[in-house]
């Protein structure tokens, strides 16, 4: 059986803003996470991909490509909000199914990390703009 990673697509880029720091997006392709080893796999590659861009951006998370199952669910809850506190200033999502969404939100709880799920691309962005003029 070949390796289901292989296929995973994971692209980080930045989106015309103005201001710093700079808004960056997360796109996931065929990444679904089943296990322990696969979440610490996404880890792996997720900070490698975003150390290049330094701490402190502001990102805007394309869920829609990302699945994470209740056997990976507590590992990347854990991972997830360790990502964030080292890259993150804040972050916003849009485009999760229900398995990832209640990940996400069972972490916020567990580990403080960043909900902040809305329904569209154009939402989220909207939400991540108004915080960033709070700020």
């Amino acid at each position: 059986m070949p390796d289901e990673r292989a296929r995973w697509s994971i692209r980080f880029t930045p989106v015309p803003a103005d201001g710093t720091p700079v808004i960056v997006e997360a796109r996931f392709r065929d990444v679904v996470l089943q296990d322990d080893a696969d979440v610490d796999e996404w880890t792996r590659r997720v900070d490698v991909d975003l150390a290049r861009f330094g701490g402190g951006i502001d990102l805007l998370i394309d869920l829609s490509g990302l699945r994470v199952l209740p056997a990976a669910s507590r590992r990347f809850g854990e991972m997830r909000a360790r990502i964030l506190a080292k890259h993150a200033r804040q972050s916003v999502r849009y485009g999760a199914d229900r398995w990832t969404a209640t990940s996400v939100n069972t972490s916020r709880v567990l580990h403080g990390a960043d909900a902040n799920i809305y329904a569209t691309r154009e939402a989220a962005l909207a939400a991540l703009i108004e915080a960033r003029r709070a700020l």
